[in-house]
């Protein structure tokens, strides 16, 4: 009977334990990402031979904005890529997004996608997500053939606590 109750001891906690390794930290379920599938917006299985046109863009953002030197709001951040062109296919390589002191804090995709024409993709950070802080961005990279319209990237930040909202919205800036 000893035996066996400790025996029932041992695998429950074995089974604890196991759970414990193997799950996300509570920082880290948090901001999980969902990934979505979208008809207008997948992995390239083409090859990029033909592709011309290559800009690397820089969007500011804001996690908060400071309301004095000891307060901020915290703010939704919507990255906006739109593609322009009403023919011809986006190829997106890299969204990045880096924190106020420049340090990487995610890869939104793993590989080059395409977004097809007149088509728009949305990446969130969630209000709760103050990693990146009031210097924060996201660098997107992108290429497409040269007669490829300029697309619109920017981002929209929005706070609607309480009876109060504000929004606003950063456009992107070619630096590559």
């Amino acid at each position: 009977m000893k035996k066996s109750s400790m025996t029932v001891k041992t695998t429950l906690l074995i089974f604890l334990c196991s759970l414990l390794l193997s799950g996300c930290s509570e920082e880290e379920k948090k901001f999980e990402k969902k990934s979505k599938e979208y008809s207008y917006f997948y992995p390239a299985q083409e090859n990029m031979a033909e592709m011309t046109k290559h800009e690397t863009v820089y969007i500011p953002v804001y996690s908060h904005v400071y309301t004095s030197e000891e307060k901020n709001e915290r703010i939704g951040i919507t990255l906006s890529i739109r593609n322009t062109d009403f023919t011809q296919d986006m190829w997106i390589n890299n969204i990045s997004y880096y924190n106020t002191g420049g340090d990487l804090i995610e890869n939104y995709i793993g590989k080059t996608h395409i977004l097809k024409p007149m088509a728009s993709i949305d990446f969130v950070v969630d209000l709760r997500d103050m990693r990146g802080g009031s210097g924060a961005n996201f660098i997107v990279e992108w290429t497409g053939s040269e007669k490829l319209s300029t697309p619109i990237i920017q981002a929209v930040m929005v706070n609607n606590s309480g009876n109060r909202a504000f929004s606003f919205i950063t456009n992107g800036q070619t630096i590559k």
